[in-house]
């Protein structure tokens, strides 16, 4: 299990971008921009049958961190704002460190693309076992893992999702004129 904060994640290869963290105290959540100015070649992923650009020059991160359950939501945003993947990482903790937020990854992740169709994968499902043959996570953080995932894709297939439900150009046009 590790400990990832949302300063860091998916910046590799990136050379220059903005940054911005609010926290929504009505409903204990952090929201992380991030905007892409610049970065060596664009990230590149084919997770759903074609090659998708998921990170390129003015493009757009926004991390989701709620501190009352257990998974840290990302949405990869284009520069004219379409969202192109949502990306959810199964978490046994989220908080606060130094103003940063961070979650600690519990290997199981839930991808959304609502421009294919609603399509939903579970990703690195033997990650997780292996986590729990090996020793590295209990069976209680393991079943934590399952058990916050249904209910992610639950929410997701009945459009009740908080974080997907966020309208992310008016978010990021608030923090990034």
């Amino acid at each position: 299990m590790r400990k990832k904060f949302i300063s860091k994640t998916y910046m590799r290869g990136v050379m220059d971008w903005d940054f911005i963290v609010v926290k929504r105290k009505k409903n204990n959540y952090y929201i992380c921009i991030k905007r892409i100015n610049e970065i060596d070649q664009a990230f590149v992923i084919d997770k759903f049958g074609k090659k998708t650009v998921f990170i390129d020059n003015g493009y757009y991160i926004v991390e989701f961190t709620p501190l009352n359950q257990f998974y840290n939501g990302r949405a990869y945003i284009d520069n004219n704002f379409n969202v192109i993947c949502y990306y959810f990482d199964m978490s046994l903790e989220n908080g606060v460190e130094d103003n940063i937020p961070y979650y600690d990854d519990l290997y199981l992740d839930v991808i959304f693309n609502p421009n294919q169709n609603g399509t939903i994968k579970l990703e690195d499902k033997d990650e997780l076992l292996d986590a729990l043959n090996n020793g590295k996570i209990t069976q209680e953080q393991y079943d934590l893992a399952n058990n916050t995932c249904t209910k992610l894709v639950e929410e997701i297939q009945k459009n009740e999702n908080i974080f997907i439900n966020m309208n992310k150009r008016e978010l990021i046009q608030k923090y990034f004129k």
